[in-house]
């Protein structure tokens, strides 16, 4: 199996789904998808992104070698949109490791407030807050900003909306 030429070809939700299956569990496979993301061309990299992250919804273990690299790729001037988006999908679904929390932490509080798009930004409040669930010291400044955001996006995005109040929610509870 080719990777790179699975991902030239006409691309859509069921090809990734098929390069996904075709990867599954192997790391092998995945480290190459890897080197595709982190290495290829704008465009490789953006296909790469869209199944790197339904790899690692479907066997998070995979990631876990990588989370160093995916660092380095968000702090990278021109990472994509895509490259973020899937980045930061998949860490909604990971138990970040210890080492990472701060870091990861930073990088999708940074995003709340950005001007990012929707998606890196809903998926941004799911990171910070299964983060703050372990470390409980940041709820408070977590609660603050969501209220924040959602004052300023009243008729912003549903998804912003949707997701900050069903988090935010979740913080006053406890």
């Amino acid at each position: 199996m080719n990777i790179e030429k699975e991902l030239t070809l006409q691309f859509s939700k069921a090809r990734v789904k098929h390069i996904a299956d075709l990867i599954g569990a192997n790391e092998e496979r995945f480290a190459i998808l890897m080197r595709i993301f982190l290495q290829g061309s704008y465009v490789l990299t953006q296909k790469a992104a869209w199944v790197l992250s339904e790899c690692a919804v479907r066997h998070p273990f995979l990631i876990i070698p990588y989370f160093r690299k995916f660092i380095d790729k968000l702090h990278e001037a021109d990472a994509s949109d895509a490259v973020k988006r899937n980045v930061i999908r998949v860490w909604q679904y990971t138990d970040i490791p210890e080492e990472y929390t701060g870091e990861v932490y930073d990088i999708c509080f940074g995003y709340l407030n950005s001007n990012e798009a929707i998606a890196i930004r809903a998926f941004s409040i799911t990171v910070c807050y299964n983060i703050a669930r372990k470390l409980p010291e940041l709820k408070p400044e977590l609660r603050l900003t969501l209220e924040d955001l959602l004052l300023k996006n009243q008729d912003g995005s549903p998804a912003i909306k949707s997701r900050g109040k069903k988090i935010l929610a979740e913080l006053k509870k406890k």
